[in-house]
């Protein structure tokens, strides 16, 4: 035997040893993928999720038959992947047993069973497919078609709460944020019913609208898929379209993990520090910072920043004294440079507060800000105020000729300053020079003009109110004060012109789309005793002046009316509560008194509470 042929004899050997052990060597090695795949079980509904690699594991969650997740890691005997909740998008990992994940199979073009597909397809399977032996990939096809025509069966049903057991949740459509100190998610869309769980201030949910007061959601309860509801006033929704906006910290500056301020803080910046945000929540901005060199998402109180105005608009303008140029928008920042009095300076608006500006320092243009109130604009409108009138001088001193008199509240044009007068122009066109200590930049109070105020007439359709009658009276009055209102300029928003239904959500909405100046709801009162009458005019505590605002209300209502004076004090409605914009709710009398509800139910009655309550209006903006 020659040396050639027994190294022959060992190779061939070697191989017909190796080729006996496939299975060995395959169990020997740990794959590892990010592939998809699905939970499939022939016989439970509910696939447990378990901490560790052994049967004896603790079990974390259980996820739906069916449920897509991510292969992370294929071991001998289970699969670590990962799912997302549907609710809160939160990943979750844990390991499944092996033989309850289908993973789709890549076909190898050049393999035997690829070529068998050169066959009618159908033919093929005719001739190798029995019950008892259909593919794994087969049955996981035939089972989601089951269940996707349950589904879809399901979500033609027409829902209602007393259903909601028999519900599935569709798709969510909509992010929400948890505004309140918690958020109930329930198992039917009624107020009484069961609570399955409760999501923190700050939370981001995921959900679909159910009916006119409730959002449907998916939940896991102890690991089970259920679907559940979440009342509509508890959430804020989140609007799918952001803006990307810059601005300033108004104070020291925290940036959250969550839109909480007790969540984690991020990163703080000082007063003046410009940033760039995106439009989250009512209360909230979102912006993107750098932890430890890693992008993360935070959210920034509104009340915190105050918004760059768009467009920026250039100016110039003359520095009255000596001014400087700062690093921030804050007085407290650094100086980059500083010009002397008469220096003329072109600069852009930017803030309520402050001007930007482009400065060179050894020659390189930088950006800084200036103080609005350091500079004067050439052609800046002022107003007469603090005197009936103001006499309009030929020179800068009371020493000087007078031109002409200009009287209290009328506009003047500031071209120049020099000490304490400044050259002016009046609306007809004549120069002159003025005191500038009657000169104001803030226009006076024009009462109701170009106010926009909301008129919420209480109740509507199916709400028909006290005595089934309020809804009619409430939106008789609104209309007489929607008269009333337009005339005196003011920009009038009905809730309701006719008899329909709102929810007290939806009419806050509209104070808030309409940034009204005041939002005024109508109401007339019942009682169980039938001696109880007279005007009450309810407020928040927590919304700035709206105290005032009622006092005005109520003291005009008693007075033009001649009913009794029950006062104002604060109530806890939904429409004055959770309204941002100044908001008072009046009761106008008592419909359980026999002889009020007569008298309420006049049109002059009507006629007399609307110009009540336009005059406390027109105190309140005067």
């Amino acid at each position: 035997m020659t040396n050639y042929t027994k190294i022959l004899i060992c190779v061939l050997t070697f191989m017909l040893i190796c080729s006996g052990f496939p299975m060995l060597s395959h169990a020997e090695t740990i794959q590892s993928s990010s592939e998809k795949a699905i939970v499939l079980s022939e016989n439970e509904e509910l696939v447990p999720v378990l901490k560790e690699e052994t049967a004896n594991s603790e079990i974390l969650t259980s996820i739906p038959n069916q449920s897509e997740v991510y292969v992370l890691h294929t071991g001998t005997s289970y699969t670590y992947i990962s799912f997302t909740d549907p609710l809160t998008d939160e990943e979750l990992t844990g390991y499944i047993q092996n033989s309850l994940i289908s993973v789709p199979e890549t076909a190898d073009p050049d393999s035997t069973d690829t070529k068998m597909n050169e066959e009618p397809l159908d033919s093929a399977l005719e001739e190798t497919r029995t019950p008892e032996t259909t593919s794994l990939e087969t049955k996981t096809k035939a089972l989601a078609a089951e269940q996707q025509t349950e589904s879809e069966a399901a979500v033609e049903q027409v829902p209602s709460s007393s259903e909601s057991e028999t519900i599935k949740a569709p798709a969510p459509t909509m992010r929400g944020l948890v505004v309140q100190d918690s958020t109930n998610v329930y198992a039917q869309a009624e107020d009484n019913a069961d609570v399955l769980k409760s999501y923190p201030k700050g939370s981001i949910l995921k959900y679909a609208s159910f009916n006119n007061d409730w959002y449907i959601c998916k939940i896991y309860v102890n690991g089970v898929a259920t679907t559940a509801f979440i009342k509509k006033d508890d959430v804020e929704t989140i609007a799918s379209e952001q803006t990307n906006l810059t601005g300033i910290a108004t104070n020291t500056l925290a940036i959250y993990s969550k839109a909480t301020t007790n969540s984690k803080t991020l990163k703080s910046y000082a007063q003046g520090s410009v940033l760039k945000y995106r439009t989250f929540a009512s209360d909230w901005y979102e912006a993107t910072v750098y932890s430890s060199g890693t992008a993360v998402t935070g959210y920034i109180r509104t009340k915190d920043v105050e918004n760059r105005v768009a467009p920026q608009e250039s100016l110039s303008g003359v520095a009255p004294t000596k001014i400087s140029v700062y690093a921030k928008a804050s007085t407290s920042s650094k100086k980059l440079r500083s010009y002397s009095s008469g220096s003329t300076l072109k600069y852009k608006t930017f803030t309520s507060e402050w001007y930007e500006a482009t400065v060179y320092i050894s020659g390189v243009a930088t950006k800084g800000y200036i103080k609005k109130s350091d500079m004067e604009e050439k052609g800046t409108t002022y107003y007469v105020y603090g005197a009936s009138s103001l006499n309009i001088r030929t020179g800068a001193g009371t020493s000087y000729g007078i031109v002409t008199a200009v009287k209290k509240g009328q506009a003047v044009t500031l071209f120049e300053t020099k000490g304490n007068w400044g050259r002016i122009e009046t609306s007809s066109g004549i120069m002159g020079w003025a005191s500038l200590s009657y000169l104001t930049k803030t226009k006076p109070s024009q009462g109701l003009e170009d106010r926009v105020i909301v008129i919420d007439a209480g109740h509507g359709g199916k709400d028909p109110g006290a005595y089934y009658i309020e809804k009619n009276l409430t939106l008789q009055t609104a209309k007489q004060l929607q008269t009333l209102l337009k005339k005196a300029g003011a920009k009038v928003v009905m809730t309701r012109s006719t008899d329909t239904y709102l929810t007290l959500s939806q009419r806050v909405t509209i104070s808030h789309n309409n940034k009204a100046d005041a939002f005024v709801s109508l109401h007339y009162n019942a009682s169980s005793s039938s001696s109880a009458k007279g005007i009450e005019t309810f407020y928040w505590t927590t919304n700035v002046n709206e105290k005032t605002l009622a006092q005005y209300v109520q003291d005009e209502v008693v007075k033009q009316t001649g009913l009794s004076n029950r006062g104002v004090r604060t109530g806890n409605f939904h429409v004055i509560r959770e309204n941002k914009k100044p908001a008072v709710l009046v009761e106008l009398g008592f419909l359980s008194n026999a002889t009020e509800r007569k008298k309420v139910s006049t049109e002059t009655y009507q006629y007399k509470s609307a110009i009540g309550i336009y005059k406390g209006l027109e105190k309140y903006f005067d």
